[in-house]
């Protein structure tokens, strides 16, 4: 799969539970390929989160969650060295999803319309951002709502058959570092400036009025197909970043 940051990263090909310090895994999945294995994936739930998939009142929202979260208990599972069944969950004071207990390892998780992509690591806060382009956005009417005064300049900037998947590279990367930061909805989105550098993979962080807090985040854009866009922010910097597609079901690979 293609991914050209300047870390020269290695492709993940199998879920070996293998994570040195310093490294973070993505993985990429292709929710469709799983849709037959709902109902035995649902198993490895616990109690909360078979209640909330049971609140779901359309099929397709409440299998992505139940194959997201399934697989994320198995990933996480493999890399503590324990079952998937085991794997305990708690949530920070602004409701960020964590691992319960000290054992260093962090995660996030996001999902789009047949897409889910997880991001693991050790020590290091990560947030992690996926959509499907959607043609019939209004990408520059959202961008005036939404982004900082230097990413709608740049979005303006972009050619016009560009904007939707501009927009949305945008947007990913906000989220991911959102998300990686932990303040939720409490963050201003206009409030900082996330924007692609020209000549690599890697993305610029600006938050305003604040160099310590823009310096401590490394930022990428990660390529998961022609009609995806994905961006990853880690805290402090990242020796490797290891991409792979997620093994189909019954192959192992």
């Amino acid at each position: 799969m293609p991914f050209r940051p300047d870390l020269n990263p290695q492709p993940l090909r199998h879920l070996d539970g293998i994570l040195l310090q310093g490294e973070v895994h993505v993985w990429h999945v292709h929710l469709e390929a799983w849709l037959r294995e709902v109902d035995s994936l649902g198993e490895l739930l616990d109690a909360a989160e078979r209640e909330r998939a049971a609140r779901f009142k359309f099929r397709a929202p409440r299998d992505q969650y139940v194959i997201s979260r399934s697989l994320l208990r198995q990933a996480l599972g493999r890399y503590l060295d324990i079952e998937a069944g085991d794997v305990r969950f708690a949530a920070t004071a602004n409701g960020k999803p964590v691992l319960a207990g000290d054992s260093g390892l962090q995660f996030n998780l996001s999902h789009t319309e047949g897409a889910t992509a997880l991001a693991i690591t050790r020590n290091h806060r990560v947030g992690i951002d996926v959509e499907r382009i959607r043609r019939n956005t209004d990408a520059l009417e959202l961008a005036a709502r939404f982004f900082s005064p230097r990413e709608v300049l740049w979005l303006r900037s972009q050619p016009a058959s560009d904007h939707i998947p501009s927009f949305f590279s945008c947007w990913t990367a906000k989220e991911a570092y959102i998300k990686a930061h932990g303040q939720g909805l409490s963050m201003p989105l206009a409030g900082f400036s996330v924007l692609p550098r020209p000549d690599n993979d890697r993305l610029e962080l600006d938050v305003d009025h604040d160099r310590q807090e823009s310096a401590r985040w490394s930022m990428w854009r990660l390529d998961l197909g022609p009609d995806l866009r994905a961006a990853l922010a880690v805290e402090g910097e990242i020796a490797k970043i290891r991409l792979g597609q997620w093994p189909q079901p019954n192959t192992g690979h």
